[in-house]
């Protein structure tokens, strides 16, 4: 499958999702199946799956990881793995915007098909999505008529179209997730429409549960870098070889599907 039709294909996708203002993950990932349902073959729906995996790895770069982090409010490999399958759907040119400078995304927030509202101020903007591969087995089961899902994942496996590449400038490009002055430099529009992932959190005073379940919490920079340490200590005491932390709402936790360190 040629990137031309690939991407005619999402533009399909976002149509369709713009025609049934679409307000959840489900809801998009069932026009992504329909769209994708009704115009390819099952062999197609194996190739259209490695082209959508390999734009997703152009998008495995340092910045994006950070930019994801200001625009959601936290990540893991999990969540980034779903926002680079949102990117995608994001279309052709905001997607290819993103991979060049990641800080572009600032201008392209509101061509998310629309699970909800940016303000930019608080809560976060639905990018992410789980995921295509998700989505396109659902497709393959319904064009091939199998009722096992497992033998859409044994014909990735030995699928020809497994194998696709698409070309990425080599980068040095060191993590800046960690690094609020770096984040700033880096990104400067994202951080100045999130500038509250920046902002110190004063502890929450001690509430009745009925009160606390009506709170919020929101994950910052700052918790971020106060967290790394700490948790870092703490996995070296406990013999993990994974280092990787990331921030989850304030709290660091382990990461456990990344092998190098940041």
């Amino acid at each position: 499958m040629d990137l031309e039709t690939f991407w005619w294909l999402v533009g399909e996708i976002r149509d369709r999702a713009e025609t049934t203002d679409v307000a959840n993950d489900e809801a998009l990932a069932n026009c992504v199946v329909d769209v994708i349902a009704d115009r390819l073959t099952a062999d197609e729906l194996l190739a259209f799956d490695a082209v959508a995996g390999a734009l997703a790895d152009l998008a495995d770069i340092p910045a994006m990881e950070a930019a994801m982090f200001l625009i959601e409010g936290y990540i893991s490999d999990d969540s980034f793995m779903d926002f680079r399958d949102g990117l995608i759907l994001l279309g052709r040119e905001p997607f290819e915007a993103a991979i060049a400078d990641p800080d572009s995304l600032a201008e392209h927030l509101q061509a998310a098909p629309v699970k909800g509202k940016a303000d930019g101020l608080g809560g976060s903007v639905p990018i992410a999505f789980e995921s295509i591969t998700s989505s396109v087995a659902d497709a393959w089961v319904r064009v091939t008529g199998t009722k096992d899902e497992d033998e859409f994942w044994e014909a990735t496996r030995t699928s020809e179209h497994r194998s696709v590449v698409l070309a990425r400038p080599p980068s040095s490009e060191p993590s800046i997730l960690h690094d609020a002055d770096a984040t700033r430099a880096r990104l400067p529009r994202l951080a100045e429409r999130f500038v509250q992932r920046f902002e110190p959190r004063v502890a929450a005073p001690q509430l009745a549960p009925a009160e606390a379940e009506r709170g919020t919490e929101r994950a910052t920079l700052f918790d971020y870098q106060s967290g790394l340490a700490d948790g870092r200590a703490a996995a070296a005491a406990s013999g993990l070889s994974n280092k990787h932390i990331v921030p989850s709402w304030g709290r660091p936790f382990w990461d456990m599907g990344r092998d190098n360190v940041s």
